[in-house]
This record gives C-alpha cells, sequence and structure tokens, in this order.
C-alpha cells in the first residue's frame, strides 16, 4: 500500500495520526540548533535514501537493524517497541475487522523466523515534509504532515539458508504539532495536521550536514557525491558504507521516538503470490488498529493482487484521483464517501482488461503525478504497480524520469515501489524505485530547498 505519503507511500505511500477526533500528543525532544553556515540545495539521494539490497549474510553488516535501534536516551525501549512489532504482525496476518463479509482476499503469511524483530532491517529512509502531499489542493484539504518512514523487510540466516523476503513494512513517524486544525466539512474524523516545522528543520539540517561530510571524504576516506537520478545511495557502498549507516543510524536515534510512530503499513505474500496491502493506525486506547481502504467500500481492509486469479485486483478499486482533490474517503469516515461521487483511474482497468499502450500511458501518468494521487484517492496495488507493469508489458513511450535504470523495476512480479526485491525466478535481490518514489521526491526536494533549509 504504497501510495505512502508512506504509508504505503501506506506509497508504499499515509494516515492522518489522529482518529475519533482526539488529536495525539507526540514528544518533540529534537534539538534546534543554530545553522551556522548556508548549505547548498539537498539532492533526490539525500532526502530518498535506498540501502543496497544484502545478497548473502556478509552483506548484512552494512545494514541499520531494527532491533538494535535505540528509543530516547536512557530508555530501555527499542525505536520499534515489543507492542507495536507484536500489533504489527498479528494485523498483518489477521487484517480484516470482526464483521466485514469476505472480499476474497487471501491472509499474509509470515514464516516463524520473520516474528523475530532481529530479522527486520531498514532497506530505505524517506525524508518527507508534507504527507500526504505539498500542493496547495492537498494541503488545504488534509493539512501538512512531516514525517520519517523507514522502508523495513525481513532478512533470515537460518536452517534453510540466507532469505530476503518478499515482505515489506512502512514505519511512519510523524512531526506535527497539538492541536490540529479541525477537519472540513464532512471529513471527520480526521483533522488537518499543523506540521512541527522548527523540529523538522533541525533534521534537514543534519542531513546536509551528512552530505557535506560525504563530500568531504569524512566517511572512509572517500568523497562522495550524492547528485543525481535516484538509486542505492552512493554512500552506502563501498568504503563510506559502513561508517555512513553508522552516521545514519545515529541521525534516526537522535530525532525518532517510539511516541512518533502512529501509523505503519505491510505488505506481503502467501508465496509466491499473491501480494497483501494494509495499513494500520495507532489510536488512543485501541492500539494500533488495521484501516479501511481509502478506496474500497468502507468495511474491508486488505486488498490483494493476483497473476493467477480471474480478477487480479481484488477488491476493485473505487478511485478519485480525477476529482478535485478533497479530505472525503471511505477510510474510517462515517458515513464513507459514496463510490458513485467518485472519480479516477487505476492499474486494474488494465490488469484486469486489455487497453492500448495510450490508456496504460494516461492511466499511470495520472497514478504517478503526486499532486493528483495520493493515499487517499488511489489504491495501494495501482501505486505498486504503475512502473513494473508497463516496463513488463513494453509500453510504447513510457519512461521512468529521474530513476536510474540500474534500480527500475525489471520483472512483473516485482511490486515494490521503494526497497528490496527479491526474485524467485531469477535468485538474488535487486533494489528498486519507481516513477511515483521520484515524483514524490521531486516534489519533496523543491519544498525543502525552498521553505525549509536554510530558514
Amino acid at each position: 500500500m504504497e501510495l505512502w505519503r508512506d504509508v504505503w507511500r501506506l506509497p508504499l505511500l499515509s494516515l492522518t495520526l489522529v482518529a475519533a477526533g482526539l488529536a495525539i500528543e507526540v514528544a518533540t525532544g529534537a534539538e534546534t540548533v543554530a545553522a551556522q553556515t548556508v548549505s547548498k540545495p539537498l539532492s533526490a539521494n539525500d532526502l530518498t535514501i535506498l540501502f543496497p539490497p544484502p545478497q548473502n549474510a556478509a552483506d548484512m553488516a552494512n545494514l541499520i537493524a531494527l532491533s538494535d535501534l535505540a528509543g530516547p536516551t536512557g530508555s530501555p525501549q527499542r525505536l520499534w517497541s515489543d507492542e507495536d512489532f507484536a500489533r504489527f504482525l498479528a494485523n498483518a496476518e489477521n487484517p480484516e475487522r470482526p464483521g466485514a463479509p469476505d472480499s476474497g482476499v487471501s491472509r499474509i503469511a509470515l514464516p516463524d523466523g520473520v516474528k523475530n524483530i532481529k530479522a527486520w532491517f531498514v532497506a530505505g529512509i524517506r525524508i518527507d515534509p508534507g504527507a500526504p502531499g505539498l500542493s496547495n489542493d492537498i494541503i488545504a484539504q488534509f493539512g501538512r504532515q512531516p514525517q520519517i518512514r523507514l522502508i523495513v523487510q525481513p532478512v533470515t540466516n537460518g536452517p534453510d539458508g540466507f532469505k530476503v523476503h518478499d515482505i515489506a513494512g512502512h514505519l511512519i513517524f510523524s512531526f506535527t504539532l497539538s492541536p490540529p486544525d479541525p477537519p472540513l466539512n464532512g471529513c471527520a474524523p480526521f483533522p488537518r495536521s499543523k506540521p512541527d516545522d522548527e523540529t523538522f528543520k533541525a533534521i534537514i539540517r543534519d542531513v546536509a550536514a551528512l552530505r557535506d561530510q560525504l563530500a568531504a571524504g569524512t566517511f572512509g576516506g572517500v568523497k562522495v557525491v550524492t547528485a543525481g537520478d535516484l538509486n542505492v545511495h552512493p554512500g552506502l557502498r563501498g568504503a563510506s558504507a559502513k561508517p555512513f549507516r553508522v552516521a545514519l543510524k545515529a541521525m534516526l536515534e537522535k530525532h525518532l521516538s517510539p511516541q512518533r510512530l502512529q501509523t505503519m503499513a505491510v505488505m506481503g505474500t502467501r508465496p509466491p503470490e499473491p501480494w497483501i496491502f494494509v495499513s494500520m493506525l495507532k489510536v488512543p486506547q485501541a492500539g494500533l488498529i488495521t484501516v479501511p481502504g481509502p478506496t474500497l467500500d468502507g468495511m474491508h481492509v486488505a486488498q490483494m493482487l493476483s497473476f493467477s486469479g480471474a480478477k487480479q485486483v481484488v477488491p476493485q478499486p473505487s478511485t478519485n484521483n480525477q476529482n478535485p482533490i478533497t479530505c472525503r474517503h471511505a477510510a474510517l469516515q462515517s458515513p464513507p464517501q459514496p463510490t458513485a461521487d467518485r472519480r479516477g483511474v487505476s492499474t486494474s482497468a488494465f490488469l484486469d482488461a486489455k487497453a492500448d499502450d495510450s490508456r496504460i500511458n494516461e492511466i499511470v501518468k495520472i497514478i504517478a503525478d503526486p499532486k493528483q494521487s495520493h493515499f487517499f484517492n488511489t489504491d495501494c496495488v495501482s501505486c505498486h504497480t504503475e512502473t513494473a507493469q508497463p516496463l513488463a508489458r513494453n509500453v510504447k513511450n513510457f519512461t521512468v524520469p529521474g530513476v536510474s535504470n540500474a534500480v527500475w523495476p525489471k520483472e512483473n512480479w516485482n511490486v515494490r515501489n521503494f526497497g528490496w526485491f527479491p526474485s524467485f525466478l531469477h535468485g538474488g535481490v535487486a533494489p528498486t524505485i519507481t516513477r511515483r518514489t521520484a515524483a514524490e521526491t521531486a516534489d519533496v526536494v523543491s519544498f525543502v530547498n525552498n521553505q525549509l533549509l536554510n530558514k
């Protein structure tokens, strides 16, 4: 579910962190450090950081383990607490709410090995000043929620050998002020997020400092340039990989806390398919709950993609990405936005039916545009197939601007939006970045450089 801005940009791809009309109080705790020099503009790879996928057990030394990410200083609690991790697993395996009719969606099958937090590693980091989007229209409807999103994936090395699993989670840490702005008409219980820009600027300053240290050769004695198309982060390869990984871990521990983790998502399989997408929200008293799909019927939580069934996308989405931007949707709103009022496109139009190249290009152009499509008006499957499927079908005139060809999704079964894809056909693990991810990142880079950096 990644149109999560994370959660699946979950998009992997995110939800407003308030439900039932109650605001979440979070601890800011971030230091405010005066900028001493004027920083140069940041680039895409500075704010969208992809780790190289591990190909063997030795490569795991260059990763950040979730079990090693500490919570607040002096606290024995991990950043991903035992309680949140346990609820994440339980929701992944049993997402639908009591009373919801059977939609035909399979349940995610989690191997025993991935139920240990020590198996989970950071595959990517996305630093975003404004979910669910940065256009004026989206901000007017939803507010603006700065986030750090961790894309996490399980890697096991046991009796069955080394394995990167075709499972991914999004952990979304938010930086907002309380109280939020009241919801617009018809959009309760979702108030509009109020950004904590002063706290978030400290993160941006640290990101710029890391970029400058890489350029100066501070990490491993080699000078690293981060400018260019999105790719595996250049600082996470070669001599700079281990010291830069240590610096990234320290930055995360400095700015993140368990209290900021209010939204999560998961994508998993019943191997080798189908793929199932589920989003989750932490609410007062109830804890971490699963959330009905904003483009579904208001009842069902999970959406499924299968290439072997009669229908590849279940349930069929009713998207709303061709109407004016609205905070009305089908997730936790009563009553949900009626499907008859929605007008939009999804990749199910060509996954479940025939469409010519011109129509496919038209559909995926809308889905990849973060000013037009976001988590609340576009379904998870669409966001996870808008690049891989046109490439697999050799659609004419389809391009992936802003992304290195080395990380394009090159297999039909690659539904990763940003992360690692383990190929069950060819073996190995491929780093993956899609057109949607690049478009979101371009908006983020522009906003950060113009409104937050050096401010």
